[in-house]
């Protein structure tokens, strides 16, 4: 084979290794979710626990596996795409403190687990919202929430080396660094910021602050300075927070959308510690939705300007609607996910698994790119399908500049080598001394 089409071999596979691969990871693209050059919604179920605080690190993975392997079959196959599971949730297990309430480090265990878990979840499509943080109360949290160093301390020895070790794997969708955090703020607190006052938001009779009473400054702290060391660490990755509901997030007098990006920045001092999507959870009250419920409005009603996905939600407290309703409102509204609540079946507001996979099958191979999105994600083996390598050629520019940029390049180089062993040859040719032979004096 010619040099010349050895160039071009390589190059196509080059272009469409680079196509396949240039955003394989789950992305933010204006007010989308999108995966591979497409805009996707993210359909399955909160697992969030088997063992609560005690899935993941210290040789407790074994026991849970079993479990967490079957949440993931039963989502895949009943066509979604995405689970969300809890990690720390109170410290009780992961990470290692010390009699001082510091961060010491990560188990010995606990990456490994993470990472089979991970796999296990990419062999099957499914992504992975991993929620660090359950809102508890107790020594261990009230140091994270109120001292600085103790924050530090777990965001330098445990937050960011498990960012790194798992920043390379696809099925790893987003970070969530805490659960419903309006339960342990303080209600009715002034702060002359509005980012922090919480006299009006949530309203005395809308309920919060369940668990525990801290400065919403200390929350808001807490989540952007995570958020900033995660982006550090892996510029790639996607943070979001599980916000109890909507009343935290929509800028409308007298409410304050306390996550924006300004409100967590100024909190956390820094400038990268935003999130890059929205989650609210949300169940009906004595059988109704209010009428700014998310299953009542358009995602747009929110007025925000980033996706938002319904993190909780069930049949049980739907309001009346069947679970494959609420799946179908959320993607055909303006929603970029749903995650029903949970695998478990344990609590009142949880549906049994079977009504869960109902739901999600409503959304199966869907792929309206003017409503939710594509629901049949390819992150095991991209290149396995054409039709995903096709549209990412003619929707991934980026990839098609380095491609023409890189066969320019590679046909510049050929024709310069065809010149100059053009000029060897001839150097190396005898030259005449005159430009006739004898014949042609004779004549």
């Amino acid at each position: 084979m010619s040099a010349g089409r050895w160039a071009v071999c390589f190059l196509c596979g080059q272009f469409l290794i680079l196509s396949a691969n240039s955003q394989s990871f789950l992305q933010v693209k204006g007010k989308n979710l999108t995966l591979n050059g497409e805009k996707v919604f993210l359909s399955g179920m909160n697992q969030a626990w088997v063992h609560y605080g005690s899935d993941f690190g210290n040789g407790n993975y074994e026991k849970s596996k079993v479990a967490l392997y079957q949440t993931i079959d039963h989502i895949h196959n009943s066509g979604g795409n995405s689970m969300r599971v809890w990690l720390h949730v109170g410290g009780s297990s992961t990470p290692m403190f010390n009699s001082s309430g510091f961060v010491t480090g990560l188990d010995k265990y606990i990456l490994s687990d993470l990472r089979d878990f991970l796999l296990r979840a990419q062999s099957r499509n499914v992504l992975i919202n991993f929620s660090l943080w359950n809102c508890l109360s107790g020594n261990l949290m009230k140091g994270l929430y109120t001292d600085e160093m103790k924050l530090q301390s777990y965001i330098d020895n445990a937050l960011r080396p498990m960012v790194r070790a798992l920043r390379d794997l696809r099925a790893l969708g987003s970070w969530e660094i805490i659960n419903e955090p309006e339960g342990c703020i303080a209600k009715g607190v002034y702060n002359k910021d509005h980012c922090f006052d919480t006299r009006l938001d949530p309203l005395p009779w809308e309920g919060g602050s369940w668990e525990a009473k801290y400065p919403r400054y200390d929350l808001s702290r807490f989540i952007s300075r995570q958020a900033s060391a995660i982006h550090q660490e892996d510029p790639k990755a996607l943070v979001t927070v599980g916000i109890w509901t909507w009343f935290t997030i929509l800028e409308k007098w007298p409410r304050t959308n306390f996550y924006s990006d300004a409100c967590l920045n100024k909190a956390g001092g820094v400038t990268d510690g935003h999130l890059d999507f929205y989650q609210i959870h949300t169940y009906d009250i004595l059988g109704f939705f209010s009428e700014h419920a998310p299953f009542k409005v358009n995602a747009s009603y929110y007025l925000l300007d980033k996706p938002l996905v319904i993190g909780e939600f069930s049949q049980k407290k739907g309001g009346g609607f069947s679970s494959k309703q609420l799946f179908t409102h959320a993607y055909e509204h303006g929603y970029s996910g749903a995650w029903s609540w949970c695998a478990l079946d344990e609590d009142g507001a949880s549906d049994n698994l079977t009504v869960q996979m109902l739901g999600m099958s409503a959304l199966k191979g869907r792929n309206n790119q003017s409503l939710g999105g594509r629901i049949d994600i390819i992150i095991n083996d991209t290149l396995s399908r054409s039709s995903n390598i096709f549209c990412t050629f003619a929707q991934n520019r980026l990839a098609i500049f380095y491609f023409l940029l890189l066969l320019l390049l590679v046909l510049f180089c050929i024709e310069l080598l065809r010149i100059v062993s053009k000029c060897i040859k001839g150097v190396n040719s005898k030259p005449k001394l005159f430009p006739f032979d004898s014949k042609t004096l004779l004549l």
